[in-house]
């Protein structure tokens, strides 16, 4: 199957409007007539993410407008999260496998549940297999105490090969999915890296951190479509930045990723 087929196979989250349509259509087009050497964080190899609504090249560098909560304002999220408990993840999973298990990326007879958080409202669970790289997150809702879960969102991103190892005081940048109304981002952190703090505009996350990896969401985007680009550089603009805490409480602020050399 081609690049162009792969992505014209993906589903929405949920239905378009023709105004949607036609940007998507226009970035899909863009996307595809760009030759390699002007991606945006080029890798050694390809990554593509496949999600409702989401499609994603080079690691994080593009995205197609979807939609993800029916028009929710979240309005339980909070910027600090807290950890699921093992009744609620029994009950949140089946529903998230069910959306993962359309992938084409993510081997979810292999992946492992490695990240589990709520903020308010709303749940994330984080898949992944290590070799090849690949993450799949679910976003539901699911009220605390109850036993319903519904308005899932999964985005999964992930690579051909091994993932990356993030050394001891840095961190690496995985996959970034937007749909629009929220965004979910992943990646791993080194062995000293105890917090990560998300900055996307207004909004201040504190990540989820555990077994080397990291994990955050918020009500609102991560790309910036109407930004002038750079020439040569293709894509809408990613504007959200990283703060690092590490083991002796150093912060360092603004920190950048580690990338494949």
């Amino acid at each position: 199957m081609t690049l162009d087929e792969t992505l014209r196979s993906l589903d929405a989250a949920t239905p378009l409007t023709d105004a949607q349509r036609r940007r998507a259509a226009s970035t899909l087009d863009h996307i595809i007539s760009t030759p390699p050497e002007r991606v945006r964080r080029p890798r050694r190899r390809l990554v593509l993410a496949t999600a409702a609504g989401v499609v994603a090249v080079a690691g994080a560098a593009f995205v197609l407008p979807g939609g993800v909560g029916g028009g929710r304002a979240y309005a339980s999220w909070t910027p600090t999260p807290a950890p699921l408990t093992d009744a609620e993840i029994a009950l949140i999973a089946p529903e998230c496998q069910d959306r993962l298990g359309g992938s084409r990326v993510l081997d979810l007879a292999r992946a492992k549940l490695v990240l589990a958080e709520r903020r308010g409202e709303y749940a994330v669970l984080l898949y992944r297999t290590d070799n090849p790289d690949v993450s799949g997150a679910c976003l539901a809702h699911h009220v605390a105490g109850s036993d319903d879960v519904d308005d899932v969102a999964s985005g999964v991103t992930g690579s051909s090969g091994p993932a990356l190892t993030a050394p001891p005081r840095g961190y690496t940048q995985g996959g970034i999915a937007d749909f629009g109304d929220a965004s979910i981002t992943d990646g791993a952190v080194g062995a000293d890296v105890t917090g990560v703090t998300v900055h996307a505009r207004n909004l201040s996350v504190q990540a989820s951190v555990a077994n080397g990896r990291y994990v955050a969401w918020w009500p609102g985007p991560a790309f910036d479509h109407d930004a002038p680009r750079p020439s040569g550089e293709a894509g809408p603009t990613l504007f959200i930045t990283y703060d690092l805490t590490l083991r002796d409480g150093t912060v360092i602020p603004d920190a950048q990723p580690d990338r494949p050399r």
